[in-house]
């Protein structure tokens, strides 16, 4: 490993932008997501993400930059860093990847380290992310009845009480089922993050199983 880049934010939804406008802005690899939840309810969001991507030097230094700007932009970033040439051990920590629980990506290894996958058929993704189960659920049905899009991926064990769903579908599909499912949500919990990500980088499609 060249280098290794890490930015810290608040909510899964701000770390799959960070990590698509990363992996648009320079040539390096999205390798993990991990998280950690926040010492204080005075946040953001109740849960934290770091996204982790490795390259060489420079391009994980413009893939932080662009990730930083984007998460600044909406108030949720913490921290950043770049390590040049880290150390085999701190290579291993890396890798650590805390997403996929509900295994909705049936081919998604534990951890990248010494594998490589395929990426999913290049697809339009909205996520929505809510405070509650219930909350949730209601705008998950909101969206797949709204619009012609499919749920391709959950994550419900993410601290704070945090449920974001991922869906796929055209650009104006995946708009109007956003759209559809915070209106309903929003009526029984608390929308921490709301996202359309129209054709997302490989790097971050590799983590969604956009073919079923």
């Amino acid at each position: 490993m060249n280098a290794l880049g890490l930015v810290e934010v608040y909510s899964f939804t701000t770390a799959v932008c960070v990590a698509d406008v990363a992996a648009k802005a320079a040539d390096v690899k999205i390798i993990a997501f991990d998280r950690n939840r926040p010492l204080s309810p005075d946040v953001p969001a109740p849960l934290v993400m770091v996204v982790k991507m490795e390259g060489n030097v420079s391009a994980v230094k413009a893939a932080v930059e662009a990730g930083v700007k984007y998460a600044k932009s909406q108030g949720k970033f913490i921290v950043s860093h770049v390590i040049a040439n880290p150390g085999t051990d701190v290579e291993k920590m890396a890798y650590l990847m805390d997403i996929n629980k509900d295994k909705f990506n049936k081919k998604l290894p534990k951890s990248f380290l010494g594998t490589e996958i395929e990426p999913g058929i290049a697809a339009n993704i909205g996520l929505l992310e809510v405070q509650g189960l219930v909350a949730s659920i209601e705008g998950l049905d909101a969206m797949l009845k709204s619009a012609d899009v499919r749920l391709i991926h959950t994550e419900k064990r993410l601290g704070g009480r945090l449920c974001t769903f991922v869906i796929c579908g055209s650009v104006s599909s995946v708009k109007a089922a956003i759209e559809a499912g915070e209106t309903h949500a929003s009526k029984l919990g608390k929308i921490y993050g709301k996202a359309v990500i129209p054709r997302p980088h490989d790097e971050v499609i590799k983590f969604f199983d956009t073919e079923n």
